[in-house]
């Protein structure tokens, strides 16, 4: 009987990588370079809130005269997170973390200098309300919207919801924008903005004169970045507000993601209007409302637990 050879064993080769390196002095200036870009960020932002603040009747004003009246929506999607299952018609997901492209979330109104402010939004199929609802896809993705949307392992309900708005304004069409793209384009860049951005090595900031770039930058895929990185409110939820002051309904505007249309709806100007939106189905839960109108308009502020309590 043979003696069976058993194999050697040598230990693997380590390898290491660097993947960075520096001294105290590199880290404390790069956290005052990090300090000076926010810092650049809200300055420019204040700059330009000041002066809107100083028209902000007239930019109002050309937000009403520009609105569609009567719109009708038929069998659009609502998709919410499965806790808020139990009442689609809540508002209050809308204004967690940054909140949504057109409304203001909590977490970019820590300071109180900016207020949050709630919006239901809808979308005319159930891949676009998925994808927009959930937050996940790509215009520039190889997956079909329908693809993308059932790769989303996201707990989620879908429902039908129809209606009408009083008071619409249709990002659709950019001639909705021609008045108030003309109030805003006499603004001006104060020189300390031009010459702080200098010093920071960054391009020289620009400002929108026009209904295109205007509409472009409402509607940008990655309306997060300002939000998540500055704690200030995309241009989107710039727009959004000054939309919600004038009392307006509802924003429709395309998908940036799928090119339908969309609505961002604000349930509190509901007051005093025929505005209503509408489950096209019977809930599970009969203390869930199937209609939303101006006698109801306060119940899209409570979570399923608040509604539930109140019977």
């Amino acid at each position: 009987m043979g003696i069976k050879k058993t194999k050697k064993f040598t230990p693997e080769k380590r390898v290491e990588y660097l993947l960075e390196e520096g001294s105290l002095q590199s880290l404390t200036e790069g956290k005052k370079l990090h300090q000076a870009h926010i810092k650049y960020q809200w300055d420019f932002y204040s700059e330009l809130a000041y002066q809107r603040n100083l028209i902000q009747d007239q930019l109002i004003a050309s937000i009403q005269e520009s609105c569609i009246t009567s719109y009708k929506i038929e069998s659009w999607q609502r998709v919410t997170r499965w806790k808020y299952s139990g009442h689609p018609f809540s508002t209050v997901g809308s204004i967690v973390s940054w909140g949504g492209r057109f409304n203001i979330g909590k977490d970019i109104s820590q300071g109180g200098t900016l207020k949050t402010f709630q919006a239901l939004y809808l979308a005319q199929s159930q891949a676009t309300a998925q994808v927009e609802g959930l937050g996940s896809g790509t215009a520039k993705s190889p997956l079909s919207i329908e693809d993308i949307a059932l790769a989303n392992k996201s707990s989620f309900v879908c429902v039908s919801v129809s209606g009408i708005l009083d008071r619409v304004i249709d990002l659709t069409d950019k001639t909705a924008l021609v008045t108030f793209a003309k109030l805003i384009s006499k603004f001006k860049v104060p020189q300390s903005i031009l010459d702080s951005a200098a010093r920071l090595n960054i391009p020289l900031p620009t400002l929108i004169k026009s209904p295109g770039p205007l509409l472009k930058s409402l509607l940008i895929d990655n309306w997060r970045k300002e939000p998540a990185q500055f704690d200030i409110p995309a241009n989107g939820q710039i727009f959004g507000h000054l939309v919600y002051l004038a009392g307006i309904d509802s924003i429709v505007y395309p998908s940036s993601k799928t090119g339908e249309r969309c609505l961002a709806v604000f349930p509190s100007n509901f007051d005093g209007r025929n505005s209503y939106l509408r489950l096209d189905d019977e809930p599970p839960e009969k203390w869930t409302p199937r209609v939303i109108s101006s006698e109801n308009f306060t119940l899209c502020e409570k979570t399923s637990d608040e509604l539930q309590l109140l019977g």
